[in-house]
């Protein structure tokens, strides 16, 4: 299963260059506390000890959620984000 998450994080940061636990859950409205999504974000956690993500903390600005997000290592997320004028802030871990 983990192998499985980690296939997926990894082919989903080649394009847009990140993405959220709910990206990878399989119900993206499940709650943040969910067993899943605790999985999902210790397998975030793990590529990032290897260098092969960068984690960023995603803040929604509409409610302020926060939600774990994983980057290429090269991509700046924050300053992506402002740039394009985002829904969301990132915060690097």
């Amino acid at each position: 299963m983990e192998t499985d998450i980690e296939k997926q994080i990894l082919d989903r940061i080649k394009n847009p260059g990140w993405v959220t636990t709910r990206g990878i859950l399989l119900d993206p409205a499940s709650p943040a506390d969910s067993e899943e999504n605790l999985k999902i974000q210790t397998v975030m956690r793990s590529l990032s000890d290897k260098g092969m993500v960068t984690l960023w903390r995603l803040v929604l600005e509409a409610d302020g959620t926060e939600l774990m997000a994983a980057a290429r290592p090269d991509l700046e997320l924050d300053k992506d984000l402002e740039r394009r004028g985002a829904w969301a802030k990132a915060v690097r871990y």
